[in-house]
């Protein structure tokens, strides 16, 4: 007797990672869990793109503690880190060089970094502030603030806005100042007066500032657990608007503007979205890693935004380690993923005219800055390309009766790869991920006669002529793959583990068959 199967399709990926403790309600596009894929707003999933050390030999600095961007109106691009006592540039392929003539910096401290009329201002908390010219040397700033060139306030953080330099947090006299904000004269970073600051909600919960934002018209104070605006084009019209003192950033986590908003880390709760008129909670689906202690605090979340997507790096404890890991934030889909990156510092380098690239220091690597986003799909640290390890598990699949026995066919999948290669698979059966059955297939990478690099031109008259259209790299094609039997079970779901080989892959579509018991 014939049985008639029932199918149930999951034909998009893209709602991304759910770590709700209740799998049970997961939307079908979710994953309660997936490592080092990127979901597609069609739907399907792909291999993330591959990380690159910047210095080309794998020469390891210190450990990198902080990032910033020099440009120059002659068409100088670099990338200047602090690590040790040491600052260091890059033209983001070369060695990294040393840059003398600063006073050394206090070994772990971060610095901060902005450009303003081709010289870039550094700051780094405790010791005097430097500056950065054409020539790659360093010339420590003064500390007067007496109307007077030259000089440059201690401070911990930095910005540039309404042709004014802004420094947070300061350090006078030996004495630090964790509310104040300090600006320059009006297109002059190096001449400063004594009168022109801001002391913000001093010694208020212990609220101290964590970081400058330019944002259009205002310029985002952002302390622990508040966040206030600056209004005005000058000393006489410069106003503080305090925007909330139920959130705030956590210090050194570097908040970042993007066209939506400013993105911040809060406490140990998140990230939130400050869109200009509302402070957004979008960290809901992630916080119970927050809860269970998977997100650790060992050392500040990082922010970054490039291509219109989110970066946040983190500590994330598992099997009794904790390394750093970057979140990735889709706004468009509402979506986040997990990289194993161990990015600490991120910086998206955005030189004038040039190609963008997003840059992180690796802290597990450490003394190691790569480029994220690279055309590639192997890790590569040093100089020995490594495989990146990935999985994406689906929602549990139950059909229309979630606590109906069924019995299970055999599913499909729709798999884009361009190398030959076996992929293991695990199946988890009636809402249990404590046991599961490891499974295999194989795939093949396969060429066609009728894709670029291979189809020929043919003449008006039919005959084969001998033009091709021209060819990427690789070529891949799509297969649909049937796996084997699930058995009997209510529910089930299934984790596709990456394939062996080193190329890239893609996951568009799985179908489940079935067939339901009667209820009894």
């Amino acid at each position: 007797m014939a049985r008639n199967y029932s199918l149930q399709a999951l034909t998009s990926f893209a709602g991304g990672l759910n770590y709700r403790t209740d799998q049970f309600n997961l939307a079908q596009n979710e994953s309660p869990d997936l490592l080092n894929v990127d979901v597609d707003p069609r739907g399907g999933i792909r291999l993330r793109r591959g990380i690159e050390v910047i210095d080309g030999a794998g020469t390891a600095l210190g450990a990198v503690k902080g990032l910033g961007s020099f440009f120059t109106d002659g068409g100088l691009s670099e990338i200047i880190c602090n690590h040790g006592t040491v600052v260091a540039f890059s033209t983001g392929s070369s060695a990294w060089t040393p840059i003398g003539g600063q006073t050394a910096r206090t070994s772990g401290s971060r610095m901060y970094g902005v450009t303003m009329n081709n010289v870039f201002y550094a700051v780094s908390g405790d010791i005097t502030s430097f500056k950065v010219s054409s020539g790659n040397s360093g010339t420590d700033l003064g500390t007067n603030l007496n109307g007077t060139a030259g000089n440059f306030p201690i401070s911990q953080y930095v910005a540039f806005w309404n042709n004014h330099m802004w420094t947070g947090k300061t350090r006078e006299s030996s004495i630090y100042y964790n509310s104040r904000i300090r600006w320059s004269h009006l297109n002059d970073p190096e001449t400063w007066t004594q009168t022109s600051y801001a002391d913000i909600d001093i010694g208020e919960r212990g609220d101290e500032i964590t970081g400058l934002v330019p944002m259009s018209d205002r310029l985002l104070i952002f302390k622990s657990n508040s966040v206030h605006a600056m209004f005005g084009h000058d000393t006489e019209t410069f106003q503080m608007v305090p925007l909330t003192r139920d959130v705030g950033s956590v210090a050194l986590s570097s908040p970042v503007s993007t066209p939506l908003g400013v993105f911040f880390w809060h406490d140990q709760a998140g990230v939130y979205l400050y869109d200009g008129t509302n402070f957004n909670y979008i960290f809901d689906k992630l916080k119970p890693a927050i809860d269970d202690g998977r997100i650790r605090f060992n050392t500040p979340p990082q922010l970054a935004w490039f291509r219109n997507r989110l970066y946040v790096s983190i500590d994330w404890t598992e099997d009794g380690l904790t390394k750093r890991r970057t979140l990735v934030y889709d706004p468009s889909l509402g979506a986040w993923t997990l990289t194993n990156i161990d990015a600490e510092p991120l910086l998206a380098h955005v030189p004038p005219g040039g190609e963008p690239f997003l840059i992180g220091a690796c802290k597990d690597n450490s003394g190691r800055v790569i480029k994220l986003e690279q055309n590639r799909y192997t890790d590569l640290y040093a100089q020995t390309p490594a495989k990146i390890v990935s999985y994406f598990t689906t929602p549990w699949v139950s059909g229309k009766n979630p606590i109906v026995q069924k019995r299970w066919g055999k599913p499909r999948l729709v798999m884009d790869t361009s190398a030959t290669g076996s992929v293991d698979y695990e199946v988890y059966n009636d809402y249990d991920k404590a046991t599961s059955v490891t499974k295999t297939f194989q795939v093949t990478g396969r060429g066609s006669t009728s894709v670029f690099g291979a189809a020929t031109w043919r003449s008006n008259s039919g005959d084969v002529g001998d033009g091709t259209w021209s060819a990427s790299a690789g070529q891949s094609i799509t297969d649909v793959i049937k796996l084997t039997t699930m058995g009997s079970a209510k529910s089930v779901a299934i984790k596709i583990n990456g394939p062996d080989h080193l190329s890239a892959y893609e996951v568009n579509a799985m179908m489940f068959t079935y067939v339901p018991r009667r209820l009894r």
